[in-house]
């Protein structure tokens, strides 16, 4: 079995509503890594997305857009573009993104093919979230949405949240119990924050629940 963690950054947290802004994923690995190697050895996937809908939710945007690397060079010279300035617009945000980010359609045949690279003979995929509604129901609804096939990661998945809860029979635990340190420079961005939880379900998945 092959695991991958996902995460997203939306626009708000309506679901065929407020548009994907951004996506990322990556491989749990059996093998404790340094948090930057992930990038190194290909296991990270990562893209920005054109918006479909101009529909905001404005505390959502100043969240998704704070580490989008599309904003990285306007936000320096427009405030409008800043996430962490009061004149951020996030209405002008999203028609830039509009006419600068990726095709949603090739972004997701993009992330099938990544997934795939990984599948050897009869391997299984899984994803993996820790907020199936949110971050999972967005993955599912692109791949609907873009990918002509089934989705890459079959019928099932994991939710990461539920699996820690059961495992520790506490419906009040929480992933940070596990301990394992948050190395992210860039938190909310979508590569920053799949990688994080890949880390987390390697603790979970190959250490505590197979040690």
């Amino acid at each position: 079995m092959i695991y991958i963690a996902n995460d997203v950054e939306s626009a708000g947290g309506k679901l065929g509503v407020h548009s994907t802004l951004s996506i990322g994923a990556a491989v749990v690995t059996p093998e404790s890594i340094p948090f930057e190697e992930y990038w190194s050895r290909g296991l990270v996937f990562y893209a920005e997305l054109k918006p479909d809908s101009l529909i905001y939710d404005e505390e959502a945007m100043r969240v998704g857009c704070l580490h989008l690397i599309c904003l990285d060079n306007i936000k320096k010279e427009d405030p409008r573009f800043d996430a962490t300035s009061p004149k951020f617009s996030s209405y002008d945000v999203l028609k830039w993104m509009q006419e600068n980010c990726e095709m949603p359609a090739i972004a997701i045949s993009r992330f099938v093919h990544w997934i795939e690279s990984f599948r050897k003979g009869n391997d299984r995929i899984r994803g993996i979230t820790d907020t199936v509604f949110f971050d999972g129901g967005r993955i599912d609804s692109l791949f609907g949405r873009w990918h002509h096939g089934n989705s890459p990661y079959g019928w099932s998945g994991l939710d990461l949240d539920s699996v820690y809860r059961g495992y520790m029979r506490d419906r009040r635990a929480r992933l940070e119990e596990l301990g394992v340190p948050d190395e992210r420079t860039k938190p909310h961005r979508a590569d920053h924050d799949a990688v994080y939880l890949a880390q987390q379900a390697r603790v979970l998945l190959y250490e505590k629940m197979e040690g």
